[in-house]
């Protein structure tokens, strides 16, 4: 056993404990608070981006619309106008809602 030695005193024995282990070693350290921008977030910087520097299609459609509207030349047909609210979910045949 180690650390148990025979002696000459009465008793015959003498214990001296020794560590098991040495001394322990310090605990990794936490790991710090990280602060960064994701993949996901660096995807959704650069589409809006291009958003942003996409000419806005809808302002000139709505020019080009008016013009034609006072010309008179706009003359928008009532079946496909019907077709395209019913493909898009905006009208309900039932007349429900």
């Amino acid at each position: 056993m180690t650390g148990v030695r025979r002696t000459g005193s009465t008793r015959g024995v003498s214990f001296e404990p020794t560590p098991l282990r040495g001394p322990r070693p310090a605990p990794p350290p936490e790991p710090a608070d990280r602060a960064g921008i994701t993949e996901d977030a660096r995807e959704l910087a650069r589409a809006l981006q291009a958003v942003q520097a996409a000419p806005d299609v809808r302002e000139l459609r709505i020019a080009a619309l008016r013009k034609a509207i006072a010309e008179g030349r706009y003359q928008p047909d009532p079946r496909e106008i019907a077709r395209k609210l019913m493909e898009r979910g905006g009208f309900d045949p039932e007349g429900t809602s």
